[in-house]
C-alpha cells in the first residue's frame, strides 16, 4: 500500500491500514517519542507512548490535511504532541505525591552516602567511563547533558553507562558482594 491509500484506508477505519501504518512509520513514531524522552525512566513508557500515537492518528486522521503538509510531518507532530502530553502527565503525577504520607530517609543514610569512596567503587572503569558515571549518579545529569559536557554524542553516553555497568556486574559477581 502506498502513503496515500494508507491514508484514505484509515480514514474509513480500516484496521488493515492501521498494520500498514504500523509497518511503514513504526521506526519513524519510535524515533520521534525516543527523541523527546531523554531519561532511562521516562524511556520506559515508550510502548505505552505509541499506543497512544497510533490511537491519536486513528481517532484524528481527518483533521490531516494534504495541502498543508507532508503525511509524515503532519504524523511527527502528532506523535511529538503525545509524547509532550505523555510527559506532562508524569510530571504530575510526581507533584501530587502526598507529602505526609511519604516515608523520608533519615540523616544515617546521608552519612553512609557521604562514606562511600566513588573512586574505589568506580576502578574497574575506564577513565572515560568513569567521568560518565560520576557525571550520571553523582551530579545527577542527563545523558544529553553529559553528552554536552563531554564533547560526545548522546549514543556514545549511554554505550558508556551500558559497558559501566556491564563491567561493575561482573565485578559484583566475581566477589560476591
Amino acid at each position: 500500500m502506498d502513503e496515500q491509500a494508507v491514508i484514505t484506508a484509515l480514514r474509513h477505519h480500516d484496521e488493515k491500514a492501521l498494520g500498514q501504518l504500523i509497518e511503514h512509520y513504526g521506526d519513524f513514531i519510535q524515533q520521534v517519542v525516543l527523541h523527546n524522552l531523554p531519561t532511562s525512566y521516562e524511556r520506559s513508557f515508550l510502548h505505552d507512548i505509541e499506543n497512544r500515537c497510533y490511537y491519536q492518528v486513528w481517532t484524528k486522521i481527518t483533521s490531516y490535511d494534504e495541502t498543508k503538509g507532508e503525511f509524515k510531518a503532519w504524523l511527527g507532530t502528532v506523535v511529538k504532541n503525545q509524547t509532550i502530553d505523555y510527559k506532562r502527565g508524569l510530571k504530575g503525577t510526581f507533584q501530587t505525591l502526598a507529602i505526609d504520607e511519604t516515608y523520608l530517609a533519615s540523616d544515617q543514610v546521608d552519612q553512609i552516602e557521604e562514606e562511600i569512596d566513588y573512586n574505589e567503587l568506580f576502578a574497574p572503569l575506564s577513565e572515560t567511563e568513569r567521568q560518565v558515571f560520576n557525571l550520571y549518579l553523582i551530579e545527577d545529569l542527563t545523558p544529553k547533558e553529559i553528552a554536552k559536557t563531554l564533547h560526545m554524542r548522546s549514543l556514545a553516553v549511554y554505550k558508556h553507562l551500558s559497558r559501566g555497568r556491564r563491567k561493575l556486574k561482573q565485578e559484583v559477581e566475581q566477589h560476591d558482594f
